[in-house]
């Protein structure tokens, strides 16, 4: 009976061990703020200063995604960055996915949301930011091929960002 029992537990332990572990920074988990330095929230980080803040705020009407994902809060990059202000980062030990909720702030125009690897000093992929319409958020889906820190920002304009997942 124990050694079965051992045999069940050893069993579950190894199988949850290979579930690939995801992690989630939402901005429908935090509150609303004026960024003006660095801030960590768990695995992500928001990088601003006082001349290049970041804004988490509540939207007035939330955005659905099409993964019916609903945000009723964003997190505002408020222009251009770079990986010293106006940015998320985050570092992962392994290859991983990339999943971005966000927007561009524009009604009519898309930005680019950079994508630097900051151990290898180089952007490693520029990607678009759909306009806001309002009642939508867009997804980006891209993977990461190494460990390593990477930052996330803009490269013109304001871009809103809802959730990242990494998995």
């Amino acid at each position: 009976m124990k050694r079965t029992i051992l045999s069940l537990l050893s069993m579950i332990l190894w199988g949850i061990s290979c579930i690939q572990a995801q992690d989630i920074f939402s901005a429908n988990d935090l509150d609303p703020a004026n960024v003006t330095e660095t801030k960590t929230f768990g695995a992500f980080n928001i990088t601003a200063r006082n001349d290049k803040n970041v804004t988490i705020e509540v939207l007035e009407v939330p955005r659905e995604a099409p993964d019916g994902e609903i945000f009723n809060n964003r997190i505002k990059l408020n222009g251009a960055g770079s990986t010293d202000y106006r940015s998320l980062s985050f570092s992962i030990d392994q290859k991983r996915d990339l999943i971005i909720y966000c927007n561009s702030s524009s009604k009519t125009d898309a930005r680019i949301l950079v994508l630097y690897d900051v151990k290898n000093g180089k952007t490693i992929a520029e990607l678009n930011a759909d306009p806001d319409n309002g009642t939508k958020a867009a997804v980006i889906m891209t993977s990461l091929s190494s460990a390593g820190t990477y930052t996330l920002y803009s490269k013109s304009g304001g871009i809103n960002i809802y959730q990242i997942m990494l998995k």
